[in-house]
């Protein structure tokens, strides 16, 4: 070795030494931020790769009607997939999995040799197709094999009573009715389980899980018969169909409680097809969501609040010479009529517009429109169904108010309400002058807890129990003179008005089209039931005497058959 090369050796093995260090230093700096500066992120970050996660989906709440028809509900269904390159033995694999799948060997083993990264076998598999094969999975210890559960929403009734369940999409969201209005109680809450998981995100068997339950969601008891909904239903079907109507709405309800029998309006939907766009118009609720000018039927509640207000009583007698004049406008009755000499029997027997409009001239538009106000019409009626609309009642100074409106409001024209608002405010009359909150659910079932039933809910009084009692009278007595009204139920008297109402279009009311309804009550001397029908565009006859009164006979009819209620013995006894 030459003196240069010995000069040069300490240099060479001091540069080293101070590499090694360096290399030392850097990394003990980097275990050092690996194992204390990151420990939690890493260990977080190991648990997470060992460990399995899954929710555990809560059920929905069951909806059924009064007597148990089951409308709405969750089932199971399951998405079976595999990742072909991790199935080991695709031809056994295939043999099994085919009669649980209800598919052909062949089809099975294609998916299973594709060369795609994941293959769908099944979606939307019934339990009895994801139970088996999610035993196959754990027997055949096939970590390629997937089977995912959900719950899904079903309506077993189709569209019986859609416009009241409303529906839950795919993605779980719900629309209208008692599914929109009651989510927060039917949707539940989800728990989850989780556990040390092995490559295949299985759970390891020894290793003891952490679970949250799910809670499932309340069950739903409507007010609803499916009888009488049945009832309403079909015999709405036939109506619009006999008229060739564009549509229609019939409500069924309990005078004295406010409960809700039977809400059908057509057309209609199946539930199980939102996804149709088509269907979509068909699920808002005409029966609370659709405004319309009442027509003649309004007549129950102008005279209501002249009898109140004294302003007229049941001797009154009326001079009517067939037109008034009010506001530079010249209010008629329908066909001319001009009857001379009438009562207030007479009033309500040949639906005179101008005796009415006499009478809202009569109180003024401040009494006059604070007894609507009463009577619920411009508000909701808080009734437990979603997008409730609230009516349109002009007021004076509001820019859109005329003095005419005074005269034509009283007879159900130039404001709207829903079929909702008039047949709570026909009931007031029939329940002694006490207007009910309308509702739609009778119990609530939570999955854990005592279950809550809906008691009755008086509003207001609108009217005395004796103008009440009066108005019923008089009423009852207007249907049995009227020879055209078909109301009439035998043994059982009836108090109601018909309506026959024009249609607004661009500041005019249509020439060509009415709405033709009825609304009533009966038994008249001790009120049980009311009923509201209402036929849009009827082409066979534009009259509410014609179109909607047979169709409140018939119900009437089979629904005091279907419940037992005897007939009416003052009536039953001529």
């Amino acid at each position: 070795m030459t003196e240069t090369t010995l000069s040069r050796a300490p240099v060479r093995l001091r540069a080293a030494l101070i590499g090694l260090m360096a290399v030392g230093f850097f990394l003990a700096a980097r275990l050092f931020w690996w194992q204390i500066v990151e420990m939690d992120k890493l260990a977080a970050r190991q648990d997470d790769q060992t460990r399995y996660y899954a929710p555990i989906f809560a059920r929905r709440g069951d909806i059924v009607t009064s007597d148990g028809m089951l409308l709405a509900t969750d089932i199971f269904v399951y998405k079976i997939t595999a990742t072909p390159k991790d199935i080991r033995n695709p031809e056994r694999v295939a043999r099994e999995l085919a009669p649980i799948l209800g598919q052909p060997y062949d089809a099975i083993l294609a998916k299973l040799k594709s060369r795609d990264k994941n293959v769908i076998l099944a979606q939307n598999a019934p339990q009895s197709v994801g139970g088996p094969a999610q035993n196959l999975k754990e027997r055949l210890g096939l970590g390629g094999l997937s089977v995912e559960g959900k719950t899904k929403r079903v309506y077993p009734a189709n569209a019986f009573a859609e416009h009241i369940v409303g529906y839950v999409n795919v993605v779980r969201e719900s629309a209208y009715g008692v599914e929109r209005e009651y989510d927060e109680k039917l949707r539940g809450t989800d728990g989850w389980i989780s556990g040390a998981s092995n490559a295949f995100r299985d759970i390891i068997p020894f290793d003891v899980p952490a679970s949250k339950p799910a809670v499932d969601g309340a069950r739903l008891v409507l007010t609803l018969h499916s009888g009488i909904q049945r009832i309403a239903e079909t015999e709405l079907l036939n109506a619009v169909r006999e008229t060739r109507a564009t549509g229609g709405t019939i409500v069924i309800m309990e005078v004295k409680t406010g409960a809700i029998l039977a809400m059908a309006s057509s057309p209609a939907a199946d539930l199980n097809a939102f996804a149709d766009p088509a269907n979509q118009p068909r699920y808002a609720n005409p029966a609370i969501s659709a405004q319309y000018e009442p027509g003649s039927v309004f007549k129950i509640v102008t005279v209501a609040c002249a009898l109140e207000a004294g302003t007229v009583n049941v001797h009154s007698v009326f001079d009517d010479n067939g037109y008034i004049i009010i506001g530079g406008r010249t209010i008629k009755n329908h066909d001319d009529l001009a009857p001379g000499r009438v009562t207030l029997t007479d009033v309500m027997q040949m639906s005179l517009n101008v005796e009415a409009a006499k009478m809202s001239v009569g109180l003024g538009a401040e009494r006059f429109y604070q007894c609507l106000a009463k009577f619920g019409f411009g508000a909701p009626t808080r009734v437990d169904l979603a997008a409730e609309a609230a009516g349109k009642v002009k007021a004076v100074g509001d820019g859109e108010w005329r003095e005419v409106d005074l005269a034509t409001n009283s007879f159900g024209q130039g404001i709207a309400v829903t079929p909702l608002q008039m047949i709570a405010a026909v009931s007031a009359v029939a329940n002694q002058g006490k207007l009910m909150r309308p509702y739609i659910v009778q119990e609530i079932q939570p999955a854990n807890g005592a279950a809550r039933k809906t008691n009755p809910e008086v509003v207001r009084a609108v009217i005395r129990p004796e103008i009440a009692q009066t108005l019923t009278k008089v009423l009852a007595d207007a249907i049995i003179a009227e020879s055209t009204n078909k109301a009439s139920v035998p043994g059982y008297s009836i108090a109601g008005k018909t309506g026959t109402a024009q249609i607004p279009i661009a500041g005019m009311l249509d020439p060509r089209w009415t709405i033709a309804s009825f609304t009533g009550y009966l038994p008249a001397n001790d009120p049980r039931y009311a009923i509201l029908v209402k036929i849009d565009k009827p082409q066979t006859s534009e009259r509410g005497s014609q179109v909607a009164s047979p169709v409140f006979a018939s119900l009437a009819k089979q629904l005091v058959s279907m419940v037992g209620l005897p007939p009416d013995a003052r009536v039953a006894s001529k």
